[in-house]
């Protein structure tokens, strides 16, 4: 097939899924850069680009790594292939390893960001709205088992997308148009024409991580299975699609969950969290860091599963930190996230009073800042279910323990952790392993007999207060937020 009907389809794939670029971007682009290194996959596509739309409507950019010293001789070629073209040519030149060095990445890595950040800059100098690169499905191949050995999500592994935003400018669309085109096809292209692209020598060392795959792994991988190209391609087709119909949950899923936003923080509803379906928590997840950094590239798997135990888990006070920093607090029926965790007030249930209140039971007390303390008298027991409540804010005791009394910690305070065999230790230590805020402790609701503590509110049931299979009837104790 002529490339000039690969860029066809490809733009008929464009225009009919014109969601997935961004809103300022359309067919045929009023100006289109094309990123051009003077190799076998840019320069066809520069080619094809120049027989379908015309010379008018392009402008090329070409970065100099300043890596190699034939890199000089290829910026001159381009630029002069470009003007035989009577195209406008944009060319930088910078030291990719120094970069490298400073921002703490990879060469590969830091050649990626700069060629993009330059290409962005082309595009608003010129005024386009997208900008084509040479990827083909060879690049795609290895850039899946790229992905897979250095252990990809999904979003990994549907490897790159034909038309997807910027890096750093997602204003601009960026184009892939051979990405279905095997690099096999993309050089008879170049015969055909008469082209004479340059050869990068840096793609024959061993040294880089993508060359090693392409050099020395996927010629052994097709020892043992000659179309294994082929399957990392049709893997990442069918991953793109899955990905993107995940994508869509995810964002109703975000909006869902969602209780409130400012520029340091959000807050998720716990309910409406852990309702959703395990991928969709851990999707959400690494959405809460993409929101404070939109650029953040890799949200690694092992943090974000960390956080979500302890979310699933509900102990009120804890906290995690995610990737990139941002701090997660664990709080009754909702979770904070933020780059600031001073700037968030201390929440949780408070009294009003510091005598203590009897407790109606039945009936409810009303605390601070639209918190309740509900009791209710449960006549039979469901000891197994009363066993497995995974809920911090519900608790049962026995009915025998009549009067209850609502008040706050007293000085020295002692008190017997269940679990412990009646094992001693203070309050003050309990609440502080259980993290509760060091200004919300000294009238942190604390259910009460005449003689020692029962409940310590959303964390801890006193050894005393242990309901046995053999009570009759419990009392249920439950605090909530209005």
């Amino acid at each position: 097939m002529d490339l000039l009907d690969v860029l066809r389809l490809f733009v008929r794939m464009v225009v009919a899924h014109t969601a997935v670029s961004p809103a300022a971007f359309s067919w045929p682009p009023a100006r289109l850069v094309v990123g051009v290194s003077g190799g076998p996959d840019s320069l066809a596509l520069l080619h094809v680009l120049w027989r379908l739309l015309g010379a008018e409507r392009l402008a090329v950019a070409h970065v100099n790594h300043g890596l190699r010293a034939e890199a000089v001789a290829e910026a001159q070629f381009v630029a002069e292939m470009a003007a035989s073209w009577h195209i406008p040519c944009y060319e930088t030149s910078l030291d990719a390893a120094a970069c490298a060095s400073t921002a703490g990445l990879s060469l590969e890595e830091a050649g990626r960001q700069a060629r993009y950040h330059f290409f962005a800059q082309v595009a608003a100098q010129v005024g386009a709205t997208a900008v084509a690169v040479g990827h083909n499905a060879d690049d795609q191949a290895e850039t899946v088992l790229m992905h897979l050995l250095r252990g990809s999500g999904l979003a990994g592994l549907r490897g790159m997308e034909p038309v997807a935003p910027m890096p750093g400018a997602p204003q601009i669309a960026l184009l892939r148009p051979f990405l279905y085109t095997s690099r096999t096809e993309i050089e008879a292209y170049c015969q055909a024409q008469g082209l004479q692209p340059r050869q990068d020598s840096s793609n024959r060392e061993a040294t880089f991580f993508r060359n090693r795959l392409r050099l020395h792994l996927l010629p052994l991988l097709a020892e043992y299975n000659p179309q294994i190209q082929a399957h990392l391609q049709q893997l990442a087709q069918v991953v793109a699609a899955d990905e993107a119909l995940l994508r869509q949950m995810q964002e109703e899923a975000w909006w869902r969950v969602l209780q409130a936003q400012q520029a340091d923080w959000l807050a998720f509803d716990r309910q409406r969290w852990l309702a959703l379906p395990l991928s969709l928590r851990r999707r959400v997840l690494r959405q809460v860091v993409w929101a404070f950094y939109p650029n953040w590239r890799d949200v690694p798997f092992r943090p974000i599963e960390q956080a979500r135990l302890l979310m699933e888990e509900g102990r009120i006070g804890v906290q995690a930190t995610l990737p990139s920093g941002v701090t997660l607090m664990v709080e009754n029926g909702r979770f904070l996230f933020t780059t600031h965790p001073g700037i968030m007030p201390a929440s949780g249930p408070q009294l009003f009073q510091d005598v203590p209140l009897l407790l109606p039971v039945p009936g409810e007390v009303a605390l601070a800042d639209g918190w309740v303390l509900q009791t209710t008298v449960l006549p039979t027991l469901d000891f197994a279910a009363i066993c497995q409540n995974a809920d911090p804010w519900l608790a049962h005791i026995p009915v025998t323990l009549q009067p209850l009394y609502l008040r706050p910690r007293q000085p020295g305070e002692r008190f017997q952790p269940l679990g412990l065999n009646g094992r001693h230790t203070s309050l003050k230590k309990v609440m502080v392993n259980r993290k509760i805020p060091a200004a919300l402790r000294a009238r942190w609701p604390l259910v009460a007999t005449v003689d020692h503590p029962v409940w310590l509110v959303g964390h801890q049931l006193d050894q005393r207060a242990s309901l046995r299979a053999t009570d009759d009837g419990a009392i249920q104790l439950y605090c909530y937020r209005v």
